[in-house]
């Protein structure tokens, strides 16, 4: 194990590894991630998309992630259709998270299982894409949430948010954008580049 992971154990099968992200909102998601990657040279890692994520009225999003260093990201949700001013307090509360990091589905499930008998409601694990998670809040209402990867990102994770974003960065200058429209806006750019490739 390398010096960055400090371990925090707090009894057997009880580790965490240190914050594995710290998620925002961004309503300008071109200029965020441009910010990010040329001002400070963050990596782009990997992006998620969620569609009737959690419920029905749960708005469709995309959330990116940019790696800090040492396993650690930076993220960021982008709410299709939602102006600043129309955010519920609710969705600002599970979009603005610490995340904290273990490497196993065992480890978590154990965390899961002391929150639980300290008397704090936790959720479910939810799968989203490339992760696994648990969510609970502490006695201020901050979002806490204990993530496992469950595969490593690789460069093909890389250039899909890539892709994503820069769908997302066109799609969200429009009237009314959608995740429809950024999906057929990406498909276009993946069409794009197999044309250059076989040319």
């Amino acid at each position: 194990m390398d010096d960055r992971r400090q371990l925090i154990t707090a009894g057997p099968g009880l580790r965490l590894y240190g914050v594995d992200h710290l998620a925002h909102v961004t309503w300008k998601p071109g200029e965020t991630a441009d910010f990010y990657r040329e001002v400070l040279g963050l990596p782009l890692t990997h992006a998620v998309t969620g569609v009737g994520w959690l419920s029905e009225d749960f708005p469709d999003f995309v959330h990116y992630f940019l790696g800090l260093g040492g396993g650690n990201y930076l993220a960021f949700f982008y709410f299709f259709d939602l102006p600043e001013e129309q955010v519920p307090d609710e969705l600002m509360h599970l979009a603005r998270h610490i995340a904290l990091h273990v490497d196993t589905e065992e480890e978590m499930l154990a965390w899961r299982d002391r929150i639980k008998s300290h008397g704090v409601r936790v959720t479910p694990p939810l799968t989203h894409e490339l992760l696994e998670s648990i969510y609970f809040d502490d006695p201020n209402g901050i979002q806490l949430e204990i993530v496992h990867p469950l595969r490593t990102f690789g460069a093909v994770d890389a250039r899909d948010a890539d892709l994503t974003v820069r769908a997302l960065a066109e799609v969200s200058r429009m009237d009314k954008p959608s995740v429809s429209q950024m999906w057929k806006r990406k498909a276009a750019m993946v069409r794009d580049q197999i044309g250059m490739v076989t040319s």
